[in-house]
């Protein structure tokens, strides 16, 4: 049994992986680790209680879980950006299924294991709306010129929201917006002038997107969950799509 600074860091390499690499989200690793709701309780400390009461604001951030939660994916992050594209460039099929695999499993795992199917089935039209909604976003295409730092700006507050978001990944909707060989390039470089509107962008959704899920899922946690497979499900032509 692995203990629980192994098991956090683990999920947060394999997240970090996933946000990386064109396809997955990293919060439907997360998801599949167990770790997704913990997760996204301690992003909501940042805009609970940092500026009115501080030790709250430590207790809540947790950092026996996200310590090595956050190591874990800083390392991914890093080091998967310069394999990555080799990755693509040589085994691109077997890639694609290979995520398919494990975005059919999540779905499976969220509506079959995580909850009764008849918990699930309920839900159907919530299934619905958020396969249509990612099915949108796959066959969109967007034509922006990202050289303004206003865009950027965009790009990360949608990179986030799609990271924190199960379903397809940060870096796919980079794909989708024509930038993500320049934000790799940047990341290998550790260039944090030329990441900086791009990392603005990702605190802006970072301090919104949280928030509003962590108050979905104490509302009705079985809903959200089927509205999430959906997201991941309807996320599948993306990965056919756009990785080439």
């Amino acid at each position: 049994m692995l203990n629980n600074f192994s098991k956090n860091f683990i999920a947060g390499f394999f997240m970090g992986i996933a946000e990386i690499t064109p396809g997955i989200s990293g919060a439907t690793i997360a998801g599949i680790f167990n770790v997704y709701r913990d997760f996204v309780k301690v992003l909501t400390a940042f805009n609970e209680g940092i500026f009115f009461d501080f030790q709250s604001f430590l207790r809540k951030l947790n950092f026996m879980f996200l310590g090595p939660l956050l190591i874990g994916m800083a390392l991914a992050i890093y080091s998967s950006a310069f394999f990555i594209t080799y990755l693509i460039e040589n085994n691109l099929t077997l890639f694609k299924i290979f995520l398919s695999i494990v975005m059919l499993f999540a779905v499976i795992k969220n509506c079959f294991f995580d909850q009764e199917l008849s918990e699930s089935i309920p839900y159907l039209n919530s299934f619905c709306v958020g396969a249509l909604i990612a099915v949108a976003v796959a066959i969109s295409v967007f034509n922006f010129n990202f050289n303004f730092a206003l865009l950027i700006i965009l790009a990360g507050f949608l990179a986030f929201s799609a990271f924190i978001l199960p379903g397809i990944s940060g870096s796919l909707v980079l794909v989708l917006l024509g930038v993500y060989d320049e934000i790799i390039l940047q990341i290998k470089k550790l260039d944090l002038v030329s990441l900086a509107p791009f990392l603005f962008g990702m605190l802006i959704a970072f301090l919104i997107v949280p928030k509003v899920i962590d108050r979905n899922f104490d509302l009705n946690q079985m809903k959200t969950r089927v509205f999430f497979s959906g997201l991941i499900f309807g996320s599948l032509p993306a990965v056919w799509l756009h990785l080439v």
